[in-house]
This record gives C-alpha cells, structure tokens and sequence, in this order.
C-alpha cells in the first residue's frame, strides 16, 4: 500500500496509480513524488552576479504529494535519525535521510 503526504493535507491512502502492483507506476518506489517540468528560465548567480542560464531538460518542481509506503518511511525516518535539525521539508528528510526518491510526472 502507498500512502500521500501533501504539505497541505493530512496523510491519505489514495487509490492505486495506473500501474502500481505490476511492476509499474509509483508503488514500485518506497517514496516517489509528484514533479512538473520546470518552464521558467533559471540563472546561476555568483556573487549577485548572474553567472550562466540553467538548463531546465533535467529539472523538475516537486510538487507533491509525496507517496511513500509505509516500509519506505519508516526507513527514511530511522535514517535520519540525529539529522533532525536539517529537516525542513519531506525533501530535506530524504536528503538527510539518503533516500533515493522517484519522481511521478505529471501528465
């Protein structure tokens, strides 16, 4: 079962995504996230300086919800264990934890 966290809403069980329990989809991730493409241009800035455009082919907003099983997090939380004040946000946890997080674009 897969599980969404959403920063806005408390945790719900969502229905089965397209795919999810044959090998497809995000239940074969313990944590995946909901992305979109990112559209707008991105500067590197150095110093108050802009110092070169960001391509965008490999950057994605994350925007949620977050779907983990409940495997996946409990091992991202005993992770993390220790690293608490470096969590801010279900990104920094996966971050601090050392999880791999699979992005679910959406359509």
């Amino acid at each position: 079962m897969v599980h969404a966290v959403h920063p806005h809403f408390a945790a719900v069980s969502p229905p089965p995504l397209a795919g999810e329990g044959q090998g497809g989809g995000a239940g074969r991730d313990p944590i995946s996230v909901v992305t979109a493409p990112i559209t707008d241009t991105c500067k590197e800035v150095v110093d108050g300086l802009v110092r070169a455009t960001v391509p965008r082919e490999t950057l994605v907003e994350a925007r949620g919800p977050w779907l983990f099983t409940r495997e996946g997090l409990a091992d991202a939380l005993a992770r993390a264990v220790a690293r608490e004040a470096e969590i801010t946000d279900m990104l920094s946890l996966c971050e601090a934890a050392r999880v791999r997080v699979r992005i679910v674009p959406v359509q």
